[in-house]
């Protein structure tokens, strides 16, 4: 055979190899972490958190993935505990070699991962509603979809100012998202002529709040806020209700749950929550750019899963944004978080996300409504 023959079967012999190598490479798949308490008092909000991953997920595969590669969707279960929780992301960026992590939910567990996040250099969007998660150094690779607690605040104290409800009593649970918003209602209460008359803690696995209660009450407060997030909020309310307790009581939006409602019952009554639309979308008018979104994703996770909340639209705004990254940067983590934080005009359940360098969260006050439990439901409030 000629030699110039063999020379150029030999360049299309290795063409070949290179392209079918480039396919090969081009079909791994793309790696997302996902951190959840799957077990564990918080369970309630992990395991709905993890469908809306896989709703989200499930759907961009579906539709052939992202520029042909599938979204490998790698869980761990963190039980709501911060050490497990860091365990957790250890394998899921040693041993498993995730380009991007969505979760956890707790700011405890958030806190305890951040500094190995940071060094680890993986991007992470955390469900975690405390502002300190964006906030506090180191912060550069974590961003987080919930409202900020500080918009929460002052969405609710715009609303006693303009009822009268000065005197308010303060009942938060010794957890991170508690502490950090004690800081923030002692500093948004002056600002709006709020007057903290008493302020009590509970444990977050405490079963009876009347003594804290009957503290609070003997203050005299004119409405009392609750800070807490998963049973514990219905708990406080079922005290309260227990105590004959009739003092107007509004909760966060940690308590923004279908859950709330199930097991405070006839105590949920009236309850008011400053939280995101999840919940009211037909009560929206047309013109809102979220009433369209918000409906379908209602209807559709509904059918595959169950009625969605607050906490299921914290995780499928953290999953589609995720999403919306890998398609701009690939599995490069450097370039999946640069693409995050410049997340701008993106409409989710939450909100329109515009982030920044400055603002690794993207929402805005006027993304809140406050609702009140009506006939077991949440309805919108209009004044």
């Amino acid at each position: 055979m000629h030699r110039s023959n063999i020379i150029w079967k030999i360049g299309f012999l290795i063409l070949g190899l290179s392209v079918l190598f480039d396919d090969a490479i081009a079909a791994e798949p793309i790696k997302v972490g996902g951190m959840f308490a799957l077990s564990g008092s918080y369970a309630q909000v992990g395991i709905g958190q993890k469908n809306t991953g896989l709703y989200v997920i499930d759907e961009v595969n579906a539709a052939g993935g992202i520029k042909g590669r599938k979204i490998s969707f790698i869980q761990a279960d963190t039980e709501g505990d911060p050490t497990k929780a860091l365990l957790a992301a250890k394998r899921l960026i040693e041993q498993e070699k995730v380009n991007v992590i969505i979760g956890p939910v707790r700011t405890d567990e958030g806190m305890a991962i951040k500094p190995y996040i940071d060094s680890a250099k993986v991007p992470t969007v955390m469900h975690c509603a405390s502002d300190i998660i964006v906030d506090a150094s180191p912060a550069h690779w974590v961003f987080k979809t919930p409202p900020r607690s500080s918009h929460v605040v002052q969405r609710l104290f715009v609303y006693l100012k303009a009822h009268g409800l000065k005197n308010l009593g303060f009942f938060y649970a010794q957890i991170g998202f508690g502490k950090d918003a004690l800081q923030l209602v002692q500093k948004f209460a002056p600002e709006y002529g709020i007057n903290i008359v008493g302020i009590e803690s509970f444990g977050d696995r405490d079963v009876d709040m009347k003594p804290q209660l009957l503290n609070l009450r003997s203050k005299n407060p004119q409405a009392i806020l609750i800070w807490t997030v998963g049973p514990s909020g219905s708990i406080v309310a079922k005290n309260m209700r227990e105590l004959d307790y009739k003092v107007p009581q509004f909760q966060s939006h940690g308590s923004a749950t279908l859950d709330f409602i199930k097991i405070a019952g006839p105590a949920a009554e009236g309850t008011m929550i400053a939280a995101q639309k999840i919940f009211i979308g037909d009560e929206l008018p047309d013109a809102d750019p979220q009433k369209s979104i918000i409906t379908k994703f209602v209807r559709e996770y509904t059918k595959k899963y169950t009625i969605p909340g607050a906490m299921e639209a914290c995780g499928a705004d953290a999953s589609n944004i995720v999403v919306e990254a890998l398609k701009k940067a690939g599995d490069n983590p450097t370039a999946i978080r640069d693409a995050i934080e410049n997340t701008k005009g993106l409409v989710g359940l939450n909100g329109t996300y515009n982030m920044s360098p400055s603002d690794h969260n993207g929402l805005s006050y006027k993304d809140l409504v406050l609702m009140k439990v009506q006939d077991g439901k949440y309805r919108l409030v209009k004044n």
